[in-house]
């Protein structure tokens, strides 16, 4: 069944995943019974430290086990576990992300865990790692966006309120850039899943009601207003996190909503910029959720080690370890009692410090509703496809936008059958 699915993707991407490097992880670390194989995505150098001090926890207690830490550029995270498992020689651990996860736990290629490895993590996020109803994931550790803004600039247009929605921020828009000279808001339409997020906020998680058409024109329409007003960057669709965030460090934009592990890279690249900025919580309308982003550790179903590689997982998870990788990383813990410590309280000091406490606070309120869980990446790609269709359209009316908004109803529609 695994194979099956993965036919396909094996003939576009194996060949890649080995030109890429793939190949050469897959020998140099093959997996073995006397070798715990684990994948993480991007965290050196900032996470080393914990992650090498639970390494030599682990050897004390099994010294006769290897520890392979293999640290994957985000970029190549997928198509190397692809590679791997499709070679039949998979890691025993490895850092995913949950929409990426849940395409393998469809397919059969995932291990499950117990209610009873779940209970110290924060409920929001265990749910977010369910598939019918069991268990295809650990929470490893969350981001909670929030929105850093240029004060300095912001004030010397003569603006006292922040806007706390991106209506209201439209509303300013035009003003603050004719003061400025710069772009209101830097902001990536077209990455992953960031505009259905958006919609989300907006209690767009469907489109199977009229009134969630109705709010879907009117957010692709506000995103189209922007855009042709040049009041977001042209290159809005295409550009990633990181080049978002550099928009801002190099003030190109007054207002940017972005992770507030991004906070450490501006405060490091733009320190001028940085000393200028403040930040409230994430733009949203009134009535709606935050959304958090999350990051899990998956056990593939031919791994050699599962029970090393849960016992792994549990040491990365506990409350010790995750108050550390918080404390390195300014992410926020998946477990519970981490966020119990008076670290947590400790809201006033610097930038860092009110970000982990929004983003907390963040936490409990969040909402992260998609379209379910079935054809979520074609789902997200319809998604950023009709934002292309609208914005690049020089001349769309208000009733084409409908007429797209419809079409991407009736699409989403058919692949949530």
């Amino acid at each position: 069944m695994i194979k099956k699915f993965f036919l396909t993707v094996f003939l576009v991407l194996l060949c890649a995943a080995f030109l890429a490097g793939g190949f050469y992880y897959l020998k140099k670390y093959k997996n073995s019974k006397n070798a715990l194989t684990v994948w993480t995505i991007q965290l050196k150098p900032a996470a080393a430290e914990i992650i090498e001090e639970n390494i030599s926890r682990f050897r004390q207690i099994h010294p006769q086990v290897k520890v392979i830490w293999v640290d994957i550029p985000i970029a190549e995270a997928q198509k190397r576990t692809l590679a791997a498992i499709l070679g039949g020689n998979p890691p025993d651990l490895i850092n995913l992300n949950p929409d990426f996860s849940l395409i393998l736990a469809q397919r059969g290629a995932l291990e499950y865990f117990s209610g009873e490895q779940g209970e110290k993590f924060i409920p929001s996020t265990l749910e977010m790692l369910k598939y019918e109803g069991k268990i295809f994931a650990l929470p490893f550790y969350a981001t909670s966006s929030i929105t850093l803004y240029n004060k300095g600039v912001f004030d010397s247009c003569g603006y006292t309120q922040t806007p706390k929605s991106y209506e209201e921020l439209v509303q300013i828009a035009q003003d603050l850039k004719n003061c400025s000279g710069i772009y209101p808001l830097a902001i990536n339409l077209n990455e992953n899943d960031s505009l259905a997020k958006i919609l989300n906020k907006y209690g767009v998680n469907s489109f199977e009601s009229e009134d969630e058409i109705k709010i879907a024109v009117f957010v692709y329409s506000m995103f189209n207003d922007l855009y042709k007003k040049n009041l977001i960057s042209r290159d809005t669709l295409t550009i990633n996190h990181r080049e978002m965030s550099e928009k801002y460090m190099s003030k190109n934009a007054v207002f940017v909503v972005l992770g507030s592990n991004f906070l450490n890279m501006v405060k490091e690249n733009a320190p001028g910029v940085y000393l200028q900025s403040d930040i409230y919580e994430q733009l949203k309308p009134e009535s709606g959720k935050y959304d958090i982003a999350l990051m899990n550790l998956v056990i593939p179903k031919y791994a050699k080690n599962k029970a090393l590689a849960r016992e792994f997982a549990n040491l990365l998870t506990n409350t010790e370890s995750q108050l550390k990788l918080a404390k390195l990383t300014n992410v926020i813990p998946a477990n519970k009692e981490a966020l119990e410590d008076e670290y947590f309280s400790q809201c006033k000091s610097d930038l860092g410090a009110k970000a982990r406490c929004i983003g907390i606070e963040q936490l409990k309120n969040s909402g992260n509703r998609d379209f379910g869980v079935k054809n979520k990446k074609e789902i997200n790609e319809a998604i950023n496809k009709t934002a292309e269709k609208i914005l690049l359209n020089p001349d769309i009316t208000d009733k084409e936008i409908e007429k797209e908004v419809r079409a991407l109803a009736k699409r989403i529609e058919e692949l949530r059958a």
